[in-house]
């Protein structure tokens, strides 16, 4: 019997050190790779809260926020998320946790694991996670592009 997949994880392999993928996304920011607006040269630090709007959307709602948890370069970044969307009060069991992981390899290549859930308590969980998972790939792409256009200049 299949499961419902409620929690997502993505992973890319990218042509480039742990330390140079950590730069990109502490000088670029994670609202470049979440392809939202954010607050304008924000440093990354644990207990930053986050919050993106679309950039199509000059509203007051916002499309995602949330807060870092764990903040360890250049290997690990974690954050609670919230996506107003949902229509759920702004409370800490409507939020995801995202935890997204730059493991180093031997040949100067690194994977990056992106894990994001657990949506099971949503009304529409799997949709939400299938939704999640699409939008990771997406961030993924990015990821790996930005670096390894930079690093081929």
């Amino acid at each position: 019997m299949a499961t419902k997949e409620t929690t997502v994880e993505r992973t890319v392999v990218i042509d480039a050190p742990a330390e140079v993928i950590w730069k990109a996304l502490n000088s670029k920011g994670l609202d470049n790779l979440q392809l939202l607006r954010s607050h304008e040269d924000m440093q990354l630090q644990e207990g930053s809260e986050l919050v993106w709007f679309d950039r199509e959307d000059a509203g007051e709602v916002p499309r995602l926020k949330g807060r870092i948890t764990v903040l360890a370069p250049p290997r690990r970044i974690a954050y609670m998320a919230f996506m107003p969307s949902t229509k759920l009060p702004d409370l800490p069991e409507n939020y995801t946790a995202v935890d997204i992981t730059l493991h180093p390899e031997d040949d100067g290549l690194t994977t990056v694991t992106v894990n994001h859930g657990d949506f099971a308590a949503f009304r529409h969980g799997t949709r939400l996670a299938r939704e999640a998972g699409d939008h990771w790939v997406d961030v993924l792409i990015r990821l790996k592009d930005l670096v390894e256009r930079e690093k081929a200049a």
